[in-house]
């Protein structure tokens, strides 16, 4: 059984995200738009062909979950190579997935889905913890500044289009 331990994943990626918030600067910001003011916040992913978190600032007015941010990834990405090793295993292998609680779920081999869907969870909690620790207090945003978590290729996503602006609102 192949295993991936994501135990000091959430503590790293709040690291990451941290570290990009407070280096923010409209003038050289990586992401869609050239405004002053931050309108959403992208925190996008991949496991099955590399593997990366990436946290990009859409200063664009009317700003959108339209993708945008799959242009400024390179820029604005953590690495998780660990991520595409466990995806690839699951050819082959279940999957023994350690949370960063500790506890563990065991995935059937080649149950894709599932792996994406819980690294989606473990960001969308990254992301939560982050706005309820401040993180994004400082930076400068529009009032309806928005949160959203998109994996690479659609198989994940938060809010659910309809639910903006309820929960997601840095």
């Amino acid at each position: 059984m192949a295993r991936l331990d994501l135990r000091q994943d959430f503590d790293e990626i709040l690291a990451f995200i941290s570290e990009r918030v407070r280096s923010f600067d409209p003038k050289t910001n990586d992401g869609p738009g050239k405004g002053r003011r931050v309108n959403r916040i992208d925190v996008g992913y991949q496991c099955d062909q590399a593997g990366w978190v990436c946290l990009v600032f859409d200063t664009r007015s009317n700003a959108e979950p339209d993708g945008e941010w799959n242009a400024h990834i390179e820029e604005n990405s953590l690495e998780r190579p660990e991520w595409l090793a466990a995806f690839e295993a699951m050819e082959d292998n279940p999957l023994l997935v350690v949370l960063p609680d500790g506890k563990e779920r065991r995935l059937r081999r080649g149950s894709y889905d599932k792996l994406t869907t819980i690294l989606g969870e473990i960001l969308k909690g990254v992301l939560l913890k982050a706005r309820e620790d401040g993180v994004f207090a400082g930076l400068p945003k529009a009032p309806r500044c928005e949160l959203g978590i998109e994996e690479h290729d659609g198989g994940y996503g938060w809010p659910v289009y309809e639910e903006r602006g309820q929960d997601n609102l840095a």
